[in-house]
């Protein structure tokens, strides 16, 4: 799933939405899923041990919605297997197509579109492959990450840095140095599980999420995109594979 990131509107974001036809009330959509967030948070933290049984119905909300596809936008990646992009969709009227998406979440009707896979190369050499969903599937990741990011972010803990809001590498570095040059420490150990992604168990990956959340919908929803098609085109042609999927092992993207 994507990567959840807070970042203030700026007037060029506003003037960005204004000119590709978006409703600029950011603000407001923001302060309400915010308040959201916080409730569910707020839960977490005070029931360590709370299952949430009832969040797909936030999932669909329209506010959730409308923040997911501007954090979305605001990404500006490129069309995935389906082909349509950000443009297209604004030019046939962001509203609309969102509310389309709504109604298919709700009704249960929504199901995860094959992965385009690319491949970029390594600084070190070698390629790296990159699964690309559709800007859909985009957009119902984050609002997925949007609901259960806050739930999940009281259980980590305080030094871990990596993709969680407002903490980054950078800052991992400078607690490094802190440690180093204000606290005498002289070692630094470097440890990487290699290939992690692409091996990753679905079951205890599942039995983790499951701890905090026991609504069926949403970790349904998250199990078919652990499990989705894969698709890569070359001059050869078209390619689908499931491998994650009959390996029950690695995410896709």
């Amino acid at each position: 799933m994507p990567e959840e990131r807070r970042r203030p509107v700026s007037k060029r974001d506003e003037e960005s939405n204004k000119s590709e036809g978006i409703d600029v009330s950011l603000p407001t959509l923001m302060s309400k899923v915010q308040t959201l967030q916080t409730s569910l948070q707020t839960k977490a933290k005070a029931e360590p041990a709370f299952r949430f049984y009832s969040l797909w119905d936030k999932v669909y909300r329209a506010d959730v919605l409308q923040v997911a596809y501007r954090r979305c936008r605001a990404n500006r990646g490129a069309p995935g297997y389906d082909g349509i992009s950000f443009k297209q969709i604004e030019g046939q009227g962001v509203d609309e197509w969102l509310e389309r998406l709504q109604q298919e979440l709700r009704v249960g009707g929504y199901q995860p579109q094959p992965l385009l896979r690319v491949w970029i190369p390594k600084a070190q050499g070698g390629q790296r492959p990159l699964g690309i969903p559709t800007i859909r599937d985009r957009v119902v990741q984050m609002t997925v990450l949007l609901v259960l990011g806050p739930i999940f972010e009281v259980d980590l803990l305080p030094r871990q840095y990596g993709f969680r809001p407002g903490l980054d590498a950078k800052m991992a570095i400078r607690a490094i140095h802190f440690g180093i040059t204000q606290r005498g420490k002289r070692e630094v150990v470097d440890g990487d599980l290699s290939d992690y992604f692409n091996t990753i168990p679905h079951g205890e990956l599942m039995r983790c999420v499951s701890r905090r959340v026991s609504d069926g919908t949403v970790l349904s929803v998250i199990r078919k995109w652990l499990k989705v098609a894969v698709i890569e085109r070359d001059e050869r042609g078209e390619r689908r594979t499931t491998e994650a999927k009959d390996k029950q092992r690695g995410t896709p993207q």
